[in-house]
């Protein structure tokens, strides 16, 4: 049976970060229809009720997060494992149900929304039982095949949510079209599971709490961490200064593709050989390696042309958004050489350090976010999620020096990185003084040429990436090989 160690990361990473950008291309359309369709208040009091679905799913996946460690073990219960997580996913949609019933006018009015409750029920409902399975394809280490179905959600979630949207029902259409979409697509997703559930014994509900009762809070923070930027612009704002904070990071999203993509594989596979008493270092090293191969030339290209990126694609009502990308852009370098440590910490049955590490910057970002953003504007809660982020890195290196000394965390591909952004930097500056660019396709074609350059430059000087770029073909022909050959 397939298991994280049996497939290739390179391979499974790229296949995942292909399947990233078909995503990212079908979200960035969306974001642009439904930005301009329905203003800032609307889209934002959206992204305001979805953040809160996820911060309430926080249990769920902080449980999945045990499952998935637990279930990419050499030797682990599979069917108790997903019978455990089916019947905790059904409780915890009930609980939340009833929260939702209970706060239903605050929500109405924090969002904006007047269908918020059963917006948030339906919404919760979808996600709750879509990510867990999700994990249970990853600890597989069929990552690939993860990011592929989640694809197909996002190739039908568009189109429902735009026939919702055009036919009346606004900010709601959004919300039911991805549930509808994340409901359709469980029947593929669980095509990958191939495991038939069944009630957990004492011993394996145990086992799994173990670690649970670090993941769960884990995951309460990581989520309040990621969102807590947009909440605090809808508490200390309004719902349209959220608005144009997600235009902005929607931007910057594609920076973390192939640190996601392998983060996913990583921590599973550092799972399986830790439990196998097996080193792990190599492969922590080489994530760390790649993870920023897309954000540092991103950050670049948003240091080059902040507001003509955001008003082109979004229009002018969203130019206040172009001083957020900067901030954002340089906030997803760090996040990607962190995340990577982050799941090989968790992989090495670690999650209390995580917890630790975690309730700290979170805890710095709320302090330092609250008193930037009540002087600053908008602007103050991306600086102070840089240093929280900054901080978060810095911690989680000690902690990796000490576990796995082995691992590089400073390879010279990242300075190769570096030193290829540098060169499209300067192309994208000296087109843009010699072209005017009046319209989207002008836009686009300034970043095609720019990220030709910055991949054709890091191609020419990086043998790392060279001698990568062919294990990952060899592999390749190698998996079909073996296919035919089975077949």
């Amino acid at each position: 049976m397939t298991d994280a160690t049996t497939v290739s990361l390179g391979g499974e990473t790229v296949k995942a970060t292909v399947a990233k950008f078909t995503m990212a291309a079908i979200g960035f359309l969306g974001t642009v229809v439904f930005a301009r369709i329905l203003g800032p208040t609307g889209f934002g009091g959206y992204y305001l009720l979805f953040s809160l679905v996820k911060l309430g799913d926080r249990a769920v996946n902080g449980w999945g997060a045990a499952i998935m460690k637990r279930y990419s073990e050499a030797d682990a219960p599979e069917r108790e494992l997903v019978g455990g997580q089916l019947l905790f996913t059904l409780a915890w949609v009930a609980v939340t149900a009833l929260v939702s019933l209970l706060a239903a006018t605050w929500l109405v009015s924090y969002t904006g929304l007047p269908e918020a409750p059963v917006l948030f029920v339906v919404l919760m409902a979808a996600v709750a039982l879509y990510e867990p399975i999700d994990g249970i394809v990853q600890a597989r280490g069929l990552i690939g095949a993860s990011m592929w179905v989640d694809t197909f959600r996002s190739l039908l979630t568009f189109p429902l949510q735009l026939g919702l949207v055009l036919l009346g029902l606004g900010a709601a259409g959004m919300a039911y079209g991805l549930a509808a979409a994340t409901f359709l697509s469980l029947p593929p997703l669980w095509y990958f599971v191939r495991t038939q559930p069944t009630i957990p014994t004492r011993g394996t509900v145990e086992n799994l709490w173990a670690y649970a009762k670090y993941s769960i809070p884990n995951s309460f923070l990581g989520q309040a961490y990621d969102r807590f930027d947009i909440v605090l612009l809808g508490f200390l704002l309004a719902p349209a200064a959220a608005g144009q904070y997600e235009v902005a990071l929607k931007l910057t999203v594609p920076a973390t593709f192939v640190m996601l993509a392998a983060q996913s594989g990583l921590m599973a596979r550092v799972s399986r050989l830790h439990s196998q008493g097996k080193a792990v270092s190599v492969d922590v090293s080489n994530t760390l390696a790649f993870s920023s191969i897309l954000a540092i030339p991103m950050c670049f290209g948003a240091v080059a042309m902040p507001e003509l990126l955001v008003v082109t694609f979004f229009g002018p009502e969203y130019a206040d958004a172009a001083t957020l990308l900067v901030g954002l852009a340089l906030f997803q370098v760090v996040s990607t050489q962190s995340g990577p440590l982050t799941s090989a910490i968790g992989g090495i049955d670690r999650p209390e350090v995580n917890t630790r590490i975690s309730a700290l910057t979170l805890a710095i970002n709320v302090a330092l976010g609250v008193a930037l953003t009540i002087v600053y504007g908008a602007v103050g809660v991306v600086v102070a999620t840089v240093v929280a982020e900054t901080i978060r890195y810095v911690l989680s290196v000690r902690v990796i020096k000490r576990e796995l000394p082995d691992v590089v965390l400073f390879p010279r591909t990242l300075l190769e990185q570096v030193a290829a952004a540098v060169v499209m930097f300067v192309v994208v500056l000296a087109l843009l003084d010699a072209v005017s660019v009046d319209r989207w396709y002008h836009l686009l074609a300034i970043v095609s040429v720019g990220g030709t350059v910055y991949g054709a430059t890091l191609l020419a000087i990086s043998r790392k990436l060279r001698v990568t770029i062919r294990g990952i073909l060899e592999n390749s022909r190698l998996e079909r090989y073996v296919s035919r050959s089975a077949d």
